[in-house]
C-alpha cells in the first residue's frame, strides 16, 4: 500500500493483463491495490485520465527514445522494423507504431526469454588490448607483431578445454596524423606482421574512415592508437523451429473475450488469443489479445497481425497488409 502506481498497474486495469495469468501465473495481480495506487496520486486528473494517460505517456515515451537513438545515428525508422520482446515490448510497442512510423513490429517466439536465448546463443569472447602510438610505417612492423603475438598467447591460455574452431580476430584504432579522435575497429589482416601487412592496415583505415565521414585523405600519414585481439569461442546456437501452416489468413479462434478500459470513454470488447495454438499464416484483427506464458501482447485497434513461419507475429497498420 502507498506505492506509485507502474505501467504494469495500468495494463491491468485497462484489461490488457489478466491478474491470473502474469509470470505464467506464478504471481496475482491485484486490481485494486492498482487502483488504490492511482487514487492516492495527488493529481487534478479523474482516476479514468491518470489511468489512461499513464499508459499514453508510456507509449510516448519509448517512441521518443527510439527516434532519439534513430536520429543519433542518422537512421530513417521507415526503413526499419522494430522487434518488441521482454514482458513489456509487446505489450507497449505496438500502440507506438504509429508514432514511431517503423515498417512493422515484430515479436519473436518466447519474447520473455528472448535475452536469454540471446545469451545461450552468444560465442565467447575474450578480449585484449594494447596502446601505442605510433605511425604506421614499414618500420613499425616488428612492434606491432610483437604486441598481437602477446595478446594472442595471452588469450589462448584462457581458453579451456578444445580450442578448435577458435576465430581471432585482429583490429586496430587509428586517426590521421595530427587528428584527435580515432576512427575505431579498423581489420588488421591474418598471419604474420609485415610490412605489407602495415600497408594493407593502412589501406583499411582509408576505406573505415572513407565510409564514417565520406572523406579520404591518403596522402595524410596514419597513427595506430590501440591494437585489439578477440579470440572467438563459438558455441551452439539456439535455431526456432518452422511452424506447420494452418488455415491460412483466417482469423483462428479466440480464447474468450476481454474488456478493455479507459482507451477512451466507453469500455470495448477484444478477443484474446492463446499464441501456442496460433499456426503460420494466421492472422489477427486488432483490437485483440495474445497471451502467453511470460509476455502480452496487445493488438491495438486499426492493426493487423501476421503469424510467419517460425512463430513470429508481425504487426502493421492494418491497411498495409
Amino acid at each position: 500500500g502507498g506505492s506509485a502506481p507502474t505501467i504494469t498497474d495500468a495494463c491491468l486495469l485497462m484489461g490488457i493483463l489478466d491478474p491470473d495469468g502474469f509470470a505464467d501465473g506464478e504471481m496475482r495481480l491485484d486490481a485494486d491495490l492498482a487502483l488504490a495506487a492511482f487514487e492516492a496520486l495527488e493529481s487534478r486528473l479523474d482516476v479514468h485520465e491518470r489511468i489512461a494517460y499513464a499508459y499514453r505517456i508510456a507509449v510516448h515515451n519509448i517512441a521518443e527514445e527510439v527516434t532519439n537513438v534513430a536520429v543519433r545515428h542518422g537512421v530513417d525508422l521507415r526503413d526499419f522494423a522494430l522487434i518488441a520482446y521482454g514482458a513489456a515490448g509487446p505489450m507497449l510497442l505496438p500502440a507506438a507504431l504509429e508514432q514511431l512510423r517503423v515498417k512493422r513490429i515484430v515479436i519473436p517466439p518466447h519474447p520473455g526469454l528472448f535475452s536469454a536465448l540471446g545469451l545461450l546463443s552468444t560465442d565467447l569472447v575474450y578480449y585484449d588490448s594494447r596502446s601505442a602510438y605510433m605511425l604506421l610505417t614499414p618500420d613499425a612492423a616488428p612492434r606491432i607483431a610483437e604486441m598481437f603475438v602477446e595478446m594472442e598467447a595471452r588469450l589462448a591460455s584462457r581458453v579451456a578445454g578444445d580450442a578448435s574452431g577458435v576465430v581471432v580476430r585482429r583490429s586496430f584504432d587509428g586517426r590521421l596524423y595530427g587528428q584527435s579522435w580515432e576512427t575505431p575497429l579498423v581489420a588488421v589482416p591474418d598471419g604474420p606482421i609485415t610490412a605489407e601487412t602495415v600497408a594493407a592496415m593502412i589501406a583499411s583505415f582509408h576505406e573505415e574512415y572513407e565510409r564514417r565521414y565520406g572523406n579520404r585523405f591518403e596522402a595524410m600519414p596514419v597513427q595506430g592508437v590501440t591494437y585489439r585481439v578477440q579470440l572467438v569461442v563459438p558455441v551452439e546456437k539456439v535455431d526456432y523451429e518452422s511452424m506447420s501452416t494452418g488455415s491460412g489468413t483466417r482469423e483462428p479462434a479466440a480464447v474468450r473475450m476481454r474488456s478493455l478500459r479507459y482507451f477512451d470513454a466507453n469500455p470495448f470488447d477484444a478477443p484474446e488469443y492463446d499464441r501456442a495454438t496460433l499456426t503460420a499464416g494466421a492472422r489477427i484483427e486488432g483490437p485483440a489479445i495474445i497471451s502467453e506464458g511470460l509476455s502480452t501482447t496487445f493488438l491495438c485497434p486499426d492493426q493487423s497481425a501476421t503469424v510467419g513461419r517460425l512463430g513470429e507475429i508481425s504487426i502493421e497498420p492494418a491497411g498495409r497488409l
